[in-house]
């Protein structure tokens, strides 16, 4: 850090230098008067410019989706002002719960007694009454509200086993940790191998049967995608919480539903961010039904997604499509500003939490239960891999026994290749955009004073992070269709770095920022160039950074509904190739299972290679500061 000298009184002008070294020292002859003069960041002027590209993109958001509550009210307006109320009803009861009431323990606002029992009641019947509504609307949005729901019960049961699997080496994570970087639309096909084979098999003929059966199979395959990406993220938090001497005195004496609590209120932060990534996938659920459910049953099956993709796919019930869309976007809008509001006041800190060994008390670490939990966590990891062995297994059988055809096949397919090289540069190009364009502004956030425009910025971004892919893109899809843009790779990319974006700002964000007055804080908000503010920034939130940039990559990679809705032929993703196969499902059922074994090898090599060292750290940095 570069310090500012102190400064003279403008009497004080006698003073003697002496040079030494080629060093110039100047002392001075009487005594100093005066506060010292702060450092300060480069001028805002260079932060506002290279703000711009951040805000433009988020600009790309913001515009279609002004059209698509337009089109909604002037196709429904009641149901749009029955949403608009709900809305304002809930931010309002939270808003006067929260105001005039000191902050209550782990930094939790929190009215008091009749207040608190107002403010429990009225949120619970606004919820209530947002699921009727929801439900009336259409049985696709009440599933969509199971999906939320069901996301929000693997939270806390990811919290339980990292909880319990703290003092476990974490070898057994590994195969829980690969699905996470395999797309939805692989785990479809491959759950869908396993159920309706398994299905046939005990006898599920009738339809009742068959469709809890792939209730079921979508569940499993939502629960094999994200359960050990929460796992592991939490365990990592934990661990470094326990190591942490005087945060393990706040967890150490609880036990039951208090421990609990505490746990998700000292990592908030880390449950923010996974909250949102979760949340966006359980709003969005698409690929897997698409591809996992047997068209007979899929409109028995549908998320509110894949009934608002069959409104929007013609341009005569585009209103209706975003009448539709509205309700589920002002839903995790509300849910992702309830969560946000809660962390304004926890800065994190300026470097990540390092992977630490476990130093807290031994829980059952030997002994007939200590055994008896790492089997089960080993029974776990062992089931975890079933899904590839499947796709494995169904690869290798040919006409004629065990044979490597459908990989040959696949892999000499020039269409494959072609449409796995397009998705490469488009994930490519998207990652770097999102990288260079979050860290200015996650930076400005970071050392940008407490203010309401700051706050009300990371509320925005939260917001933006969870946004339904149907609020934007129907209109953005008519706009690129109109401008001769279809099949081209430019609007791919554009869409997926701003959509990207808000939830790279905020893990950003979280990394860079500190506490005012402590030496990280300081060094950042020094007096430098900026070529040092960025070497800084780098030192700062360097694991931030890649973890963003791995996301992104996998993120994109794994893409179906962009790609499906704003790509054409010229810019096929490897998923809208694969998915044509998928029309023949039994006939093309070795060639699928080797396509998509091909298309995850890359973003799981990826994951596996960056998640010790960078997406964990990138992740949970700051959650103890």
């Amino acid at each position: 850090m570069t310090r500012a000298p102190a400064m003279r009184h403008p009497g004080d002008r006698l003073s003697r230098i002496h040079r030494a070294h080629g060093v110039d020292l100047e002392l001075p002859l009487v005594r100093l008067r005066g506060p010292l003069v702060p450092g300060s960041p480069p001028p805002r002027g260079i932060t506002r410019i290279a703000c711009t590209p951040a805000v433009l993109l988020l600009v790309m958001l913001l515009i279609p989706t002004a059209v698509t509550v337009v089109l909604a009210v002037r196709t429904r307006l009641w149901p749009v002002a029955g949403c608009a109320i709900l809305a304002a009803a809930f931010v309002a009861v939270v808003m006067r719960a929260r105001s005039g009431h000191a902050g209550g323990r782990d930094g939790y606002a929190t009215p008091a007694g009749a207040d608190r029992r107002l403010f429990r009641w009225f949120a619970v019947s606004i919820l209530v009454v947002s699921a009727i509504a929801l439900y009336l609307i259409g049985q696709p949005y009440a599933r969509s509200l199971y999906w939320m729901g069901f996301a929000a019960v693997l939270l806390v049961t990811a919290m339980l086993l990292a909880w319990w699997s703290r003092d476990t080496r974490g070898l057994w994570l590994l195969p829980l940790i690969v699905p996470f970087g395999i797309s939805a639309f692989v785990a479809g096909v491959a759950f869908r191998l396993i159920f309706q084979y398994s299905g046939a098999y005990v006898g599920f003929d009738g339809f009742p049967g068959y469709r809890a059966w792939f209730v079921v199979m979508l569940g499993s395959a939502f629960l094999w995608t994200w359960l050990g990406f929460l796992t592991a993220l939490f365990r990592a938090s934990i661990r470094a919480l326990t190591a942490d001497p005087v945060q393990w005195t706040r967890i150490s004496n609880l036990s039951g539903l208090a421990l609990y609590r505490r746990l998700f209120a000292l990592q908030r932060p880390v449950v923010l961010v996974a909250g949102l990534v979760v949340g966006v996938a359980a709003a969005r659920v698409f690929d897997v039904v698409l591809i996992g459910v047997p068209g007979s049953v899929q409109y028995r099956l549908d998320s509110a997604t894949v009934h608002w993709w069959r409104l929007a796919a013609d341009p005569a019930t585009a209103g209706e499509a975003a009448a539709y869309a509205l309700p589920l976007t002002v839903l995790v809008a509300v849910a992702a500003w309830t969560l946000q509001s809660d962390l304004r006041d926890r800065p994190a800190g300026l470097s990540p939490v390092p992977a630490v060994a476990y130093t807290g008390p031994a829980v059952s670490g030997g002994g007939l239960a200590g055994y008896a939990r790492t089997a089960g966590f080993g029974l776990v990891a062992a089931v975890a891999l079933l899904p590839l062995i499947a796709l494995l297994v169904v690869a290798l059988q040919g006409p004629g026994g065990w044979s490597l055809r459908a990989f040959t096949d696949m892999w000499t397919d020039p269409a494959l290749r072609k449409s796995i090289q397009a998705t490469l540069w488009v994930a490519f190009l998207a990652t770097v955009v999102v990288v260079a364009a979050a860290a200015p502004l996650a930076y400005r956030l970071a050392i940008a004073p407490d203010g309401r425009l700051a706050r009300g910025t990371v509320t925005a971004l939260a917001v933006l992070a969870v946004l339904p892919v149907q609020a934007y893109l129907g209109p953005l899809d008519t706009f690129i269709d109109e401008h001769g843009l279809s099949g081209t790779r430019i609007p791919l990319v554009l869409v997926h770095v701003a959509a990207g974006l808000p939830i790279a700002v905020l893990i950003l964000r979280g990394a860079i920022a500190a506490p005012r007055g402590s030496p990280a804080a300081d060094a950042l908000r020094g007096m430098a160039a900026p070529g040092t503010v960025a070497r800084r920034l780098v030192t700062a939130a360097g694991p931030a950074l890649v973890a963003v940039a791995v996301l992104e990559f996998v993120q994109v990679w794994n893409d179906f509904v962009v790609g499906l809705l704003i790509s054409g032929a010229g810019a096929s993703p490897w998923s809208l190739l694969l998915w044509g196969e998928a029309r023949q499902f039994g006939e093309n059922a070795a060639q699928l299972a080797a396509g998509s074994l091909i298309s995850a090898v890359l973003p799981v090599a990826l994951v596996l290679a960056t998640w010790r060292r960078w997406i964990v750290p990138g992740l949970t940095g700051g959650v103890l500061r």
